[in-house]
């Protein structure tokens, strides 16, 4: 009995003292940007030309501060006499840059489209050391920040719609039952309801993750997780996310081209203890029965990020919802099948059309 109580004892003390190397590494994590090879470099820029448009000289940058010392990066491309406005909130670790193709046809077919880069990628403001790690403060607050977007730059007495993709559907949706906010429609794509946690089990990461943030742990990245880029990184080659090597590797990319301040990488075990609570919140009753609005949601049958059964489940409940379902999509279906990604926008028109009666 005594060697078991003095091995608990030297067990303990052991616990406390990872805990406490791990816990000081946090405090003064000392972040430096990862730099590629001069052919990495070269293979970037390659792999980059003729697959994403230039910038419109009409799209205008923006910076929406909804507190002092929290600076968003947004931007706006009017139409003249646009029928309305299309807010673009878009999925995790992406920015507009990534996603002007889309911006560019939904402004095409006559509306203005503002996009937010939203707290903790972008261009936008970061709350760690380590600005590469997801992490969510506060899901209620990015819901009422983009709420506020989307009143700054409505055009009044005209349809107001949202395009969200991904984790940007979430917030759309905590938005839609959390604020009073007049809305003719969503469009979400692939939307992350509710995210997939890999290789564990929901409930067995849930616990692991609300453990780790309780004991002041919750800024760590979450397993398998961590900065850009991804070991071996190489152009041209099909990913998890995406089964196209001719556009699986865009972000990388853009990543290795632009300002490294963009880039975003994975999650912390902070932001899958926010994101599971936020899930929780979106799939109780009481929240699906404020969302009145009009919706529709486009999931992907290839999914290894969010789970379409949950996202379609919850289209089921809500009041006006329908579903179109690509069996062979993945998650990055805006950039994996552009001709697929054409009835996306085209079905999304369709529907803000449907439902254009100014609010």
């Amino acid at each position: 009995m005594k060697m078991l109580i003095k091995g608990l004892k030297y067990l303990s003390i052991g616990i406390a003292l990872v805990w406490l190397v791990s816990f000081t590494n946090l405090r003064f994590e000392n972040h430096q940007y990862a730099e590629l090879s001069d052919d990495q470099n070269e293979a970037a820029v390659a792999y980059l030309k003729d697959k994403l448009p230039e910038v419109p000289d009409a799209w205008q940058w923006h910076t929406f501060s909804p507190e002092p010392g929290v600076d968003l990066r947004t931007g706006v491309i009017d139409y003249a006499n646009a029928k309305g406005t299309i807010i673009m909130v878009p999925g995790y670790t992406s920015f507009a840059e990534l996603t002007m193709r889309t911006i560019i046809k939904l402004n095409n077919a006559g509306y203005r489209v503002a996009l937010i880069e939203y707290r903790g990628q972008g261009g936008s403001y970061r709350p760690l050391a380590n600005p590469e790690k997801g992490y969510v403060e506060s899901y209620e607050t990015l819901a009422n920040e983009v709420a506020r977007f989307a009143k700054k730059w409505r055009i009044q007495n005209k349809p107001l719609y949202f395009f969200s993709t991904s984790k940007g559907g979430h917030i759309t949706m905590r938005m839609a039952e959390q604020e009073e906010l007049d809305v003719n429609a969503y469009a979400l794509v692939v939307p992350m309801i509710q995210f997939k946690p890999g290789d564990f089990d929901y409930t067995t990461m849930r616990r692991m993750v609300t453990l780790f943030d309780s004991i002041g742990l919750g800024d760590m990245y979450a397993p398998t997780q961590g900065n850009w880029p991804p070991e071996n990184l190489k152009f041209g080659e099909a990913t998890s996310c995406n089964s196209n090597p001719e556009t699986a590797q865009l972000q990388s990319a853009l990543y290795a081209t632009s300002d490294p301040k963009i880039r975003t990488s994975g999650i912390t075990m902070h932001w899958a203890r926010k994101t599971m609570a936020s899930t929780g919140h979106l799939l109780k009753e009481s929240s699906i029965k404020r969302i009145t609005a009009p919706v529709k949601i486009f999931t992907a049958g290839n999914e290894s990020f969010v789970s379409s059964e949950t996202a379609q489940k919850f289209c089921g409940k809500l009041a006006n919802c329908s579903n179109t379902h690509f069996p062979k999509a993945s998650h990055c279906i805006n950039r994996e099948n552009l001709d697929r990604m054409d009835e996306i926008i085209r079905q999304s028109l369709a529907h803000f059309a449907a439902n254009d009666l100014a609010s």
